[in-house]
């Protein structure tokens, strides 16, 4: 009986200790969640957006970013020139137009993509 007992008691403890680690994990992921949500300043632009568009936003924002940095020297303008590259800035205007040309009778998509314009990192 006092092995029955005993045995109880620690499956109990260790049950608190595992819920205790589940909402703990819980807690840290919601934090972590709004932190990242509350760190982009393009999230209330991006919100309830479709994937394309949020795409597009991330795009146009990094681009005019990276076409205002100084390439001070040959490190920094390879740099500049690899994000540029990557968020395929040289095809962007062709990319937006596109993307407007789909979403032309969502209002809410143009006005978006029109205000990302003006943003910059």
């Amino acid at each position: 009986m006092k092995l029955h007992s005993k045995l109880s008691r620690l499956s109990l403890g260790c049950s608190k200790k595992i819920s205790g680690r589940i909402l703990l994990g819980a807690l840290l992921s919601f934090v972590v969640f709004h932190v990242e949500a509350a760190e982009d300043p393009l999230a209330a632009l991006k919100k309830d957006q479709p994937k394309d568009v949020v795409i597009m936003i991330d795009r146009i924002v990094g681009c005019s970013h990276w076409a205002g940095e100084e390439p001070y020297d040959r490190e920094r303008r390879d740099e500049i020139l690899a994000a540029m590259k990557s968020l395929k800035c040289k095809r962007l205007d062709r990319d937006v137009a596109a993307l407007e040309k789909r979403y032309a009778k969502q209002e809410k998509v143009i006005e978006v993509l029109k205000e990302a314009k003006g943003w910059s990192y």
